[in-house]
């Protein structure tokens, strides 16, 4: 076989395997970034919530969604504009954005319950209150 001919062949067949590992581990690899990005934002939601019980004496007192609960607080200088969403990259204020977060509170405003869900679905992935989950905990 010619040199130039074997070269080329390896060169191929180098690109062909990295070219199916890069289609099975990317997947997985953009997952874990978006997950690390979404208990980013959380943390900071949660940040900016504590700040708006200590200056209101409660938790915001309805039912929302991630654009609402984020608009709220930027608008109180709870939190500050632009925070990203973790599934964009986006101003989480966008409305073009996809918004999985969710915001509840019990009936007297004193805790608070962040939901994450999964994309697409009412499955909760991720969980964090003021109660019992106080740390971030993936649902199974």
């Amino acid at each position: 076989m010619n040199p130039m001919k074997s070269i080329l062949v390896r060169s191929l067949g180098l690109a062909a395997v990295i070219a199916v590992g890069g289609w099975i581990f990317l997947p997985s690899l953009l997952e874990k970034r978006t997950e690390r990005r979404v208990r980013a934002m959380l943390l900071t939601v949660q940040e900016a919530l504590q700040r708006y019980h200590v200056a209101e004496e409660l938790y915001p007192k309805r039912m929302m969604n991630g654009r609402e609960l984020v608009s709220l607080l930027v608008e109180g200088k709870h939190l500050e504009a632009g925070l990203a969403n973790p599934w964009t990259g986006e101003d989480y204020l966008d409305p073009s954005g996809g918004d999985w977060l969710r915001y509840r509170t019990d009936g007297l405003a004193e805790t608070y319950e962040l939901t994450v869900l999964e994309p697409g679905s009412e499955k909760v992935r991720f969980r964090l209150d003021s109660t019992k989950n106080q740390s971030l905990e993936e649902d199974s």
